[in-house]
């Protein structure tokens, strides 16, 4: 059976509330149909996505992972949502890669409160690359709201070593010192048997800028750096690189009052990497328990509205056509040799397709549910974001042709696709989960 399908299945029983129980031992996860001595029943887990201020692109990959596998219950999360207490909505919160620094400036000490709270209740947080950066002891500012995990770090440097490649990419100032980045790319990772990722022995997963992490003792090792691949690029000298890395933690599972925090140097939410992403599945459901009985959550937002199947078609119909437009667009200037530096992160032109593309892959699904779902107001805001991208693509690319500075034309860009992408999946969520319930 198909990995993401077999987790599918399940994800439909769940909102049903089709009883399912799952299994916590030495041997992984197992999830039986009926009830055993060793077992609780689950329920269909609430997730948060941070996208908000500071953000890159791959809270997308979260997306992708979770819609596959059916956790439809998403709701996509900026920092005042976090700031106002939405979190206690959720069972799980994951936050991916980005500027680290820039996530904590935005959530502030009352989203440092609020995650605090969410966590020691009992929630489930999965930080990725920046989201694991972010909750590590600090003493630096906006960072050090956020001290909820003694975990050290081994790319990190006061005198910072020779880069071999991708200066871009290779270092970010961190007080006195610098956090570097080794090596980008596939890695080789030796799991330690440690449930939730006991169910192989290894596999590969992406790595971007993640850390080497050294576990305090109350932190489970769930997965180290075993070696390097073919696919693996070098930024620095291998042997610095092998020093660096390899044996160190690569996902850790740090308890926090009555909840967890999933630590992850690597992306294991790529979803190019299937086995990786069965993990994250895996941890979600084992630690996930925060409404024990068992029943299913309210997926729709209470202001969300059914929209008429014409409407509907409608709108489905306009924003195909204005995508379709932003994406032709966009496609044109994948390969000139410009970047734009925004904030701490570097961003590519290819970039912009991947807000796009995350967008036009779902209207196909949305078109077979006949009736949207959403918020009054939201698809005139989709809509109208919509063609102002394409007229600020169209006004990228003249710029770029006549060789003049586009750094603010695309920070602007940039700001309205992860704006619009937002509210394009509150919608897509709202109308799917609106479907699954009975």
């Amino acid at each position: 059976m198909n990995l993401y399908q077999s987790y599918a299945d399940i994800n439909i029983k769940l909102p049903q509330g089709k009883a399912r129980y799952i299994s916590k031992g030495n041997a992984g996860i197992r999830i039986p149909g009926v009830p055993d001595p060793e077992c609780r029943r689950m329920h269909y887990p609430k997730i948060g996505i941070y996208a908000g201020s500071g953000t890159s692109h791959s809270w997308l990959w979260f997306v992708d992972m979770f819609d596959r596998m059916g956790f439809h219950a998403v709701s996509v999360l900026d920092a005042p949502a976090v700031r106002s207490g939405r979190l206690q909505q959720m069972d799980v919160l994951a936050v991916s890669g980005g500027d680290t620094v820039a996530i904590a400036e935005a959530l502030g000490e009352d989203g440092a409160r609020q995650l605090a709270a969410f966590i020691t209740g009992g929630g489930v947080y999965l930080g990725a690359c920046a989201g694991a950066y972010l909750v590590m002891n600090s003493s630096k500012p906006h960072l050090c709201h956020f001290n909820f995990a003694a975990v050290k770090i081994t790319n990190l440097s006061k005198r910072l070593p020779t880069c071999h490649g991708m200066p871009h990419k290779f270092s970010i100032a961190y007080g006195c010192g610098h956090i570097f980045h080794p090596v980008r790319e596939a890695v080789g990772l030796r799991l330690t048997g440690v449930p939730p990722f006991s169910s192989e022995p290894a596999l590969l997963a992406p790595l971007y800028g993640g850390p080497g992490m050294l576990a305090p003792p109350e932190a489970q090792v769930l997965a180290r750096y075993d070696h390097f691949t073919d696919k693996t690029v070098f930024l620095v000298d291998k042997d610095l690189a092998e020093e660096t890395l390899i044996s160190t933690a690569a996902a850790l599972r740090v308890p926090m009052g009555n909840g967890q925090m999933y630590l992850f140097g690597p992306h294991f939410e790529h979803p190019h990497y299937h086995r990786a992403n069965r993990l994250v599945a895996n941890a979600v459901y084992r630690d996930s328990g925060r409404n024990p009985d068992g029943r299913p959550p309210v997926a729709v937002a209470r202001d969300a509205l059914e929209l008429p199947a014409s409407e509907s078609a409608n709108f489905i119909r306009s924003l195909r056509r204005e995508l379709s437009n932003s994406r032709i667009v966009a496609a044109g200037f994948e390969m000139l040799p410009v970047r734009w530096l925004i904030g701490a992160k570097v961003y590519e032109p290819e970039k912009i397709r991947v807000f796009l593309d995350a967008m036009w892959r779902r209207l196909k699904p949305l078109e077979k549910r006949g009736r949207i779902w959403a918020r009054a107001g939201v698809p005139d805001l989709l809509m109208a974001d919509a063609c102002e991208t394409t007229v600020l693509l169209r006004r990228l690319k003249n710029e770029i042709d006549k060789g003049s500075d586009t750094d603010l034309i695309a920070r602007t860009l940039f700001h309205l696709l992860q704006r619009n992408t937002m509210r394009f999946f509150e919608l897509y969520f709202q109308t799917i989960s609106n479907n699954l319930t009975p």
